[in-house]
């Protein structure tokens, strides 16, 4: 059985301030290391567990180059450096039976959401086919247009209500609730590791339980800036249209090749 991981930082266990802990440059960037590589191998120990055989890890945060290969479980590779997630042998297709999101958070503009955001943080909202949603539901969506479930999802509170409320039933593993954008009460480290191990392991022994979370084609990407400025450099790239004031529309019939290739020509340099 091969599963796909996901993995992203603000939902990570123990991980509160975006300044101090999550900017590859911040003073606490190494421990937030640490803790990414805690939430992931006790996710991968227990996919090994409930039958996986082949695990792909995909660095979802900043540049793609957070994940510790010296301290990664050696039942699994990663994808560095974020590249587009369809192409081979790093995407996501038909061989892949789970998906598993790993340190997730709620989407921007998320009442009380520890670490709110979505994808970038001068995007305030993105709708797929006119239903709002944050990273949790589009890379949800990416994967369920491929066949693959969303198995699951590790994070904070917030991040557990959004995807019950948009895809339904997945294992859910809470390993903090947030007291404010920048605030939590945190689990121990030794418990939230065994938390995600127990729910990784039945996600997998009861696979069939998870549907994949499907959006009809043709596909619209309505995505809503902060600033003006964030739609003029959205706009600019081939297939985009400006709407209204700091909005944009992308629209195609492969959400995965859709997404991707907008998102890696906006994010690039």
């Amino acid at each position: 059985m091969k599963i796909y991981i996901l993995v992203d930082a603000e939902g990570i266990s123990g991980v509160v301030n975006h300044d101090m802990q999550v900017k590859p440059d911040s003073p606490r960037y190494e421990e937030t290391r640490r803790l990414i590589m805690s939430d992931l191998n006790a996710a991968i120990d227990g996919a090994v567990e409930g039958g996986a055989a082949e695990i792909v890890v995909y660095d979802m945060h900043y540049y793609g180059t957070n994940v510790a290969l010296e301290a990664l479980h050696p039942k699994a590779k990663a994808v560095l450096g974020k590249p587009p997630k369809i192409l081979p042998p790093a995407g996501i297709d038909g061989s892949v039976k789970a998906l598993f999101m790993i340190g997730y958070h709620s989407m921007a503009e998320t009442e009380g959401g520890l670490l709110s955001h979505t994808y970038t943080l001068d995007m305030k909202a993105l709708r797929l086919n006119g239903v709002l949603m944050g990273e949790i539901g589009l890379e949800a969506a990416i994967a369920g247009s491929r066949g693959v479930p969303l198995a699951l999802l590790s994070g904070d509170d917030a991040a557990m209500e959004e995807g019950k409320a948009l895809i339904g039933r997945f294992e859910g593993a809470c390993v903090k609730t947030g007291t404010g954008n920048r605030s939590a009460l945190c689990l121990p480290l030794s418990k939230s590791s065994s938390l995600i191990k127990k729910r990784a392991k039945s996600a997998l022994k009861n696979l069939k339980s998870f549907k994949p979370y499907r959006v009809k084609p043709p596909y619209t990407i309505e995505i809503e800036f902060y600033n003006e400025s964030s739609q003029e450099k959205a706009a600019a790239l081939e297939g985009v249209v400006r709407k209204r004031e700091r909005v944009i529309e992308l629209a195609g019939d492969d959400l995965a090749s859709l997404w991707e290739g907008f998102l890696s020509g906006y994010t690039a340099g």
